[in-house]
C-alpha cells in the first residue's frame, strides 16, 4: 500500500532546481502551467531563448494553433516573440529530446532547461537521459507548478491519478522500445 501511495513522489522525482542555461523548452500536452513556468523562468533571466514543441499527435492542419497559444502566452507574459523558436514534428517526449538535441547541435547551444508537469519527470529524465548520453550536451528537468498537482494524494485528483498512472505504462513502454 505504501508503494502505492508513494507513486506521486516517485514519478515526480527528477526535478532540479533551475539554473542558467541557453535554451528553455516547454513541452507539449501543456495545459498552460508549463509555459507560464517557462516565462518565468525567461523573466528571472534563466535563459535567453524559448523553444515550445509537443504536438502529441495532433492533425497537421491544427499543429500551428497548438504552438501558437502557447506562443502568445509567453509574449503576454514579456517574452519577446524572436526569443520564441518552434519545433513542429515531435509528437511524443523522445521526440522532443531527439529534437531540441539536434536544434542545440545546429546553434551551438550546450546547455537546456526542460520545464513538463511534476508526474512528467521520472519519465522526462530516462528519455533526456538517454537521448542526450555521449552527446556533451547537458539538460536540467525543471517541473511546472499546475494547480492540480499534490505528489502526496496523486489519488485524489482523477487528472493527477490518470496522469501518474498513465506515466508509470509509458516508462515501461520506453525502456522497452528506446
Amino acid at each position: 500500500m505504501l508503494c502505492f501511495l508513494g507513486l506521486g513522489r516517485w514519478v515526480s522525482a527528477g526535478t532540479s532546481v533551475p539554473v542558467r542555461a541557453e535554451l528553455l523548452v516547454a513541452l507539449g500536452g501543456d495545459d498552460g502551467a508549463r509555459v507560464r513556468k517557462v516565462a518565468a523562468l525567461v523573466q528571472g533571466g534563466f535563459a535567453p531563448t524559448v523553444l515550445i514543441t509537443g504536438l502529441d499527435g495532433s492533425p497537421a492542419d491544427t499543429r500551428r494553433q497548438y504552438l501558437e497559444w502557447r506562443a502568445r502566452v509567453l509574449i503576454e507574459a514579456g517574452v519577446p516573440p524572436e526569443r520564441i523558436v518552434f519545433e513542429g514534428t515531435a509528437n511524443n517526449s523522445y521526440q522532443e529530446a531527439v529534437a531540441t538535441l539536434a536544434l542545440m547541435r545546429a546553434r551551438g547551444w550546450r546547455t537546456v532547461l526542460v520545464v513538463s508537469d511534476p508526474p512528467h519527470m521520472r519519465r522526462l529524465d530516462w528519455v533526456w537521459g538517454t537521448v542526450f548520453a555521449g552527446s556533451g550536451l547537458s539538460y536540467r528537468l525543471v517541473a511546472g507548478e499546475p494547480v492540480w498537482w499534490d505528489a502526496d494524494r496523486w489519488w485524489s485528483n482523477e487528472r493527477s491519478g490518470q496522469f501518474v498512472l498513465t506515466e508509470v505504462i509509458k516508462l515501461g513502454y520506453y525502456v522497452v522500445k528506446y
